[in-house]
């Protein structure tokens, strides 16, 4: 207990000599929220807290206005996600057709500064408080709706080309909130977004195939192990699915590794955030591992014990 204590000591001693970083913030203006802002970023954070229960867990470790960014970016991404993933609409032609209408109020709300709907009015007064562009949100929406049109990945470049906007872009704005000492960081965010991804596509094969029709495994890497689209149909757990799923797991690893580097350029004010989401994350990976690969059970998650015991190992300076 002593050692863990004095690591909390170094970490607050550190922190207390850091140099002034650059934040995406620094000139915003500061004051008091109107209750119509109030509820936009309440609906925001309810629902970071309903859908991403791990990411959820970890942005309790942001200061208050970090997390109402964060917030924004994450009810920016999950609204239109659940457009082109209602398992209760088969219409491809529809649910493209809502989800341009959500992506015209929300580029209007975005050039006007604001909008009369609560929560997208919070998502763009963050936006703009923090810089984030608009080519960013473009990123994101152009994969939303390659999940209308694209349902099998031939290699791995095809998939990165689909993660950039699903998961690259995201980072690259939750590092504007959170602020940052140099612009490699956001190399690294790009990194660290597809890691978190990745992780996603492991644990979700069944659901992503079975719900939605879609398989995020690329065609190539799974033919090297003898496996189809059927085997993902037929749910085949056997000693090639075993080998496959090592090979993903290792290389998902090797993302997060990649991506490591980066937290310590990112401001003090969320950089613990940061970790605590990286080995929660990547915990996943283990409980994947633990459940022999069989992720057609149900959804590998950890639990809230694991979660605080991963906490403070990163708190700790534990990460793996």
């Amino acid at each position: 207990m002593k050692h863990f204590r004095a690591r909390v000591a170094a970490v607050g001693a550190a922190i207390g000599s850091l140099p002034m970083l650059r934040s995406s913030d620094e000139t915003a203006v500061n004051g008091d929220a109107t209750a119509e802002a109030r509820a936009g970023i309440e609906e925001c954070r309810a629902i970071t807290k309903r859908y991403g229960t791990s990411f959820y867990f970890a942005t309790q470790f942001f200061p208050r206005e970090v997390r109402e960014g964060i917030y924004a970016i994450y009810a920016f991404a999950r609204i239109p996600d659940e457009i082109v993933d209602d398992p209760n609409c088969s219409d491809h032609a529809l649910a493209t057709r809502r989800l341009e209408d959500w992506y015209a109020d929300f580029k209007q709300a975005y050039h006007q500064g604001s909008s009369s709907d609560a929560v997208l009015d919070a998502i763009v007064k963050q936006f703009h408080k923090y810089g984030i562009p608009e080519s960013d949100c473009d990123a994101f929406i152009r994969s939303m709706f390659m999940d209308e049109e694209k349902f099998s990945y031939a290699n791995y470049a095809e998939l990165e080309d689909y993660m950039y906007g699903s998961a690259s872009v995201i980072g690259l704005m939750v590092t504007r909130v959170v602020g940052y000492s140099s612009d490699e960081a956001f190399e690294y965010a790009k990194k660290l977004g597809n890691a978190f991804q990745l992780t996603n596509f492991l644990r979700d094969i069944r659901e992503d195939y079975e719900n939605l029709g879609r398989v995020y495994m690329p065609e190539d890497e799974m033919a090297r192990f003898g496996l189809t689209r059927d085997d993902i149909a037929g749910r085949v757990r056997d000693e090639r699915f075993e080998q496959f799923m090592r090979f993903q797991i290792e290389r998902n690893r090797e993302v997060y590794r990649e991506a490591f580097p980066g937290i310590r350029m990112l401001h003090w004010r969320g950089r613990l955030a940061v970790k605590i989401s990286y080995v929660l994350y990547k915990a996943i990976l283990g409980e994947i591992e633990r459940a022999n690969y069989n992720v057609y059970a149900g959804r590998v998650r950890t639990n809230r014990q694991q979660k605080i015991v991963l906490s403070l190992k990163a708190l700790a300076g534990v990460y793996e």
